[in-house]
C-alpha cells in the first residue's frame, strides 16, 4: 500500500488545450454587447463586498458539484472576457468580421470550460474555493480555486471579479500550471485563426509560419497524438521556438510519451526561465524527477504563501516520504489531516508515517477519530488490513500490535 508519489500527472489538468470553439466569419448583432457598458471592471474593497464575492466563490463551487453548466455560465461575464482577448489586436477590415465571427464562437464554445472542470470532479477531483483576496493596485477581487486528485496532480484557477448588472460575476481566470490567464490563452487562438494575409501583417512571414505550425501541434495535441504534436513543435524555429507557452505545450506532449522526454523538455523551461515565479507548479515535478526534493519543498513553501493553502503541505508530505523523512512527512500529514477531517487521503497519508514509525498509540487515536468523523469502523478495519497489489501491508506491524487489536475489539 503506496503513498500517492509524484509523477507527470501534475501536469494532466490541462483544460485550457482542450477548448474546442468554432469560429464563423460571419458577420453578427448581440444585445449582448450592451451589457458590457454596465459592466464593471474596479470594485471598492468593503464588508458588504467581501461577502458578496464569497457568495459567488460558493455559487462557482456548487455549480460544478451538481454538474450545472448554465448556472456556472451564468456567473461568466463573456462581453468583459471577450474583450480582454481582442483588446490588444488592431481592428481593421480585414479582421473585423472574423473578430466577430471569433467572439460569436466563443461564446457558443465557452461551456467547455465548466464541462472539463465537472468531468475531472465526476473521475474523483477535488474543485475547492479556497479563499479570496482584494488587490489594492488593480482594485480587483480574486477568487481561489483548487482541483486535485491523486491521479492527476494539483492546479490552481484564480478567478478575476467584476461586476455586471449589479450582479457579482467573474470576467478572467489566472491558471497557475500554466502561468497566464485564460484571455492571454484564448488571444493565441484568436491569433492562430487569424485570416493569412492578417497574420502576415500581424507577425511577417517567418513568424507567421511558425504560429500556423503551433496551431497544428496544439490540434494534434488535443487528438492525443503526442509524438507527432511533439515533432511537431520540435520543428519550430525562431523566436517562437523558446515561447513559454511553447515550451509547456511541448512538456505537455512528452508527458504523454515517456519520463525521459518529459524530464528534458521540463529541464528546457527551466533553464529558458529560471527565475520565473509563474512556472513554480510546472517545476516541481521536474525537481522531483530529478530528486531535487530541497527545491522541491522551496517551491511549494513558496506557492503557499502565494496562494494561503494548507493543503500543499501534503505535497511536502509526499515528498519527505519518497525520501524517508517519516517525521517530517507526518508532521506535514497531520496538518491536513487536522484541517481537512472529509479529506481521506489526508488521514490516511497520517496513519501510514505513524504507523512506519511505530507511534500505534497515536494511530489508534486518528482511527477513533475518524469514526466519530463518520467513517465505517469496519471499512477501516478492511483497509487498515488489506494487503497491496504485491501482497504488502503498511500497516502490518500497526496490525499485530495489542492496541490496535484492543481498538479492534472495542
Amino acid at each position: 500500500m503506496n503513498l500517492f508519489k509524484f509523477s507527470k500527472s501534475l501536469t494532466v489538468i490541462l483544460f485550457i488545450f482542450c477548448i474546442t470553439v468554432s469560429f464563423s466569419q460571419n458577420k453578427y448583432n448581440t444585445k449582448s454587447t450592451n451589457k458590457a457598458n454596465n459592466s464593471k471592471s474596479y470594485l471598492v474593497e468593503n464588508e458588504e463586498n467581501d461577502d458578496n464575492v464569497v457568495e459567488l466563490g460558493y455559487n462557482i463551487q456548487s455549480a460544478i458539484f451538481d454538474s450545472d453548466i448554465d448556472t456556472y455560465l451564468s456567473y461568466y461575464d463573456l462581453d468583459a472576457f471577450g474583450k480582454l482577448i481582442i483588446k490588444d489586436v488592431k481592428d481593421d477590415k480585414q479582421s473585423k468580421n472574423y473578430t466577430l465571427g471569433f467572439l460569436k464562437g466563443l461564446k457558443d464554445g465557452i461551456s467547455s470550460i465548466p464541462k472539463k472542470i465537472i468531468s475531472e470532479v465526476e473521475a474523483g477531483s477535488y474543485y475547492d474555493f479556497v479563499n479570496y483576496r482584494y488587490d489594492d493596485d488593480t482594485k480587483n477581487y480574486y477568487l481561489l480555486f483548487r482541483i486535485y486528485s491523486p491521479d492527476t496532480g494539483i492546479n490552481y484557477h484564480d478567478y478575476t471579479v467584476s461586476k455586471l448588472n449589479g450582479k457579482f460575476v467573474f470576467k478572467d481566470i489566472y491558471i497557475y500550471l500554466s502561468g497566464e490567464t485564460l484571455s492571454k490563452t484564448f488571444q493565441r487562438f484568436y491569433l492562430y485563426n487569424l485570416p493569412k494575409k492578417s497574420l502576415l501583417d500581424f507577425f511577417g512571414k517567418n513568424n507567421s509560419d511558425e504560429f500556423l505550425q503551433l496551431h497544428d501541434a496544439v490540434n494534434l495535441y488535443n487528438q492525443g497524438e503526442f509524438n507527432k504534436a511533439y515533432d511537431k513543435i520540435s520543428e519550430i524555429e525562431g523566436d517562437l521556438k523558446k515561447d513559454r507557452y511553447v515550451l509547456l505545450i511541448k512538456a505537455f506532449c512528452a508527458s504523454g510519451i515517456n519520463d525521459n522526454e518529459y524530464k528534458k523538455s521540463l529541464k528546457a523551461i527551466s533553464d529558458a526561465y529560471p527565475d520565473d515565479p509563474s512556472l513554480s507548479l510546472s517545476q516541481i515535478d521536474y525537481h522531483i524527477m530529478t530528486k531535487n526534493y530541497d527545491t522541491a519543498i522551496s517551491l511549494l513553501n513558496s506557492l503557499e504563501e502565494k496562494t494561503e493553502d494548507e493543503f500543499l503541505n501534503l505535497l511536502k508530505g509526499n515528498i519527505e516520504y519518497e525520501r524517508e523523512a517519516y517525521d517530517k512527512a507526518t508532521a506535514y500529514f497531520k496538518i491536513v489531516s487536522d484541517n481537512y477531517p472529509d479529506f481521506w487521503e489526508g488521514h490516511f497519508s497520517y496513519l501510514s508515517c505513524l504507523a512506519i514509525t511505530n507511534k500505534f498509540d497515536e494511530c489508534v487515536k486518528l482511527l477513533s477519530f475518524m469514526v466519530t468523523e463518520g467513517y465505517e469502523k469496519t471499512d477501516l478495519i478492511e483497509f487498515v488490513e488489506e494487503l497491496d497489489e504485491n501482497g504488502e501491508n503498511v500497516f502490518e506491524f500497526l496490525v499485530a500490535s495489542n492496541l490496535y487489536k484492543k481498538w479492534k475489539q472495542e
